[in-house]
């Protein structure tokens, strides 16, 4: 189905940006035991918004050049994302691949559309975001890309910088890396690598031990839905097809912040009064997951026949495995925090304190879990949850999306566009460089309504 706009977009250029020719050698870099996970998911796809008051045409002479040269100049120390993930017919699990030439596919638009209407807080209708969006299109289905970018101008009002991206090349520590480093160097005139050279990526996969050989047994698993060496396509849809859907971001002040961990710390000790447990103490993270995961759940309605709720957010492993990986690894190394409650408990009057309780359980468990041991987690358990309801947490406030700025000013704002398929929670820092956060969500309207007013009522039932 074809799906309508409110507005018009002229593609005006489509290339393949690569890094200098000869500049990297050919590399095979296999799938890691954080990498091979992210298989069955559809890609990740961000939306960066610009202010920019000035026409295409000066766009395309002054701005463009300089963003793909330094785009071409970054590439060459983060090649793994021109590269493209292949399973060879000698070995025994999917790769990344990188052969001198390969690139990424960079498109140019222009767009008719009201810059100041896309890039706001309020609930946007989710299907106006796709044109602006570029999309992986695999050679073949055991020859997929790994990173599509696509830039669309406003004509003298603002500019935005679309990004798709294979989850299985980086996570958002490693990609959020990458995207400092090419606005470093655009800043400086796209030549300039002096910056990249104080932080250089470290690629190498073999680094990551798999004692438990949790590589070999999640291939086997994914066979179940068809992921194997006939095909690495994911069985989960693109953000292609129209959906009943909107898109909205609300924040959370500090202040807010801190009056909700004072109510769930002293909630937490007078249940656990009887108990041993030592007092809670809350990070900001926690208790805006807890307050948007209860506030969503209420606003969805109950789960018929499912009584269980689940809740999924990550954590950065690199000091964790054993040896400790440089925290500038460029690949993926989060450890998942499943948590699971009953939704009774998360609908009662002190579900959000509950919920900053077990998701900071969830996180506490990883994070002494043997070195180098892994998740006990199978893909096996995670499609068993996949039949109940999951809400996960996409981006994190630590990456500083609204810092990345290539030389014409921070962004207005930052969209994770992937949640509309996924039906996941997203957080970052706030845009105005306050203290706080932002959460992004998207729902159907009348869901996205009971959300909103539950998120703006129940904060001020809390003591001062």
């Amino acid at each position: 189905m074809k799906m309508e706009v409110p507005y018009t977009l002229k593609v005006l250029e489509q290339s393949q940006v690569s890094p200098p020719s000869g500049s990297v050698p050919r590399t095979s870099l296999p799938l890691t035991m954080f990498d091979i996970p992210w298989l069955i998911f559809s890609p990740v796809q961000n939306i960066f918004f610009y202010k920019f008051p000035y026409s295409t045409i000066h766009f395309m002479n002054t701005i463009l050049p300089n963003l793909k040269q330094s785009l071409s100049v970054t590439l060459q120390h983060f090649y793994p994302l021109a590269g493209n993930l292949t399973w060879l017919p000698q070995s025994n699990k999917p790769e990344i691949l990188y052969v001198d030439g390969d690139s990424i596919k960079f498109t140019v638009a222009e767009s008719d559309y009201d810059f100041s209407s896309i890039c706001g807080y309020h609930g946007r209708n989710t299907n106006e975001f796709y044109p602006l969006l570029p999309q992986l299109e695999p050679t073949s289905k055991t020859v997929l890309p790994l990173l599509a970018l696509q830039v669309t101008i406003f004509p003298n009002s603002g500019i935005c910088i679309g990004i798709t991206l294979n989850h299985v090349v980086a996570d958002g520590k490693s990609f959020n890396h990458f995207l400092k480093s090419w606005t470093s160097v655009c800043r400086l005139g796209g030549k300039d690598t002096s910056l990249i050279l104080e932080s250089l990526p470290v690629c190498d996969r073999t680094m990551i031990m798999d004692p438990k050989e949790f590589t070999i047994s999640a291939l086997k698993d994914m066979e179940m839905i068809n992921i194997s060496r006939q095909s690495l396509i994911p069985p989960t849809k693109l953000f292609t097809d129209p959906v009943d859907k909107v898109l909205a971001t609300f924040v959370m002040g500090q202040s807010e912040i801190d009056r909700l961990k004072k109510w769930a710390r002293e909630r937490i000790i007078e249940m656990n009064k009887q108990t041993t447990e030592p007092p809670p103490n809350f990070s900001s993270f926690v208790v805006t997951c807890a307050y948007a995961w209860v506030c969503l759940i209420k606003a969805l309605g109950p789960n018929i026949d499912k009584p269980r709720e689940h809740f999924i957010c990550s954590v950065d492993y690199r000091m964790h495995v054993e040896p400790p990986l440089p925290q500038t690894y460029f690949g993926n190394c989060v450890e998942v925090c499943p948590t699971t409650i009953d939704t009774i408990d998360l609908t009662d009057e002190d579900g959000v304190a509950v919920a900053a309780e077990v998701i900071t359980k969830g996180i506490k468990t990883v994070m002494i879990m043997e070195s180098s041991a892994g998740s006990d987690m199978k893909m096996a358990d995670l499609f068993k949850m996949a039949s109940e309801r999951i809400i996960s947490v996409a981006g994190s406030p630590i990456l500083r999306l609204y810092d990345t700025d290539f030389g014409w000013g921070r962004p207005t704002k930052v969209d994770i566009v992937s949640i509309c398929d996924t039906g996941a929670i997203s957080l970052s820092e706030q845009r105005d460089g306050e203290a706080g956060l932002e959460v992004g969500l998207s729902l159907k309207k009348e869901e996205m309504e009971a959300f909103a007013s539950l998120f703006s009522e129940c904060i001020k039932g809390l003591p001062q």
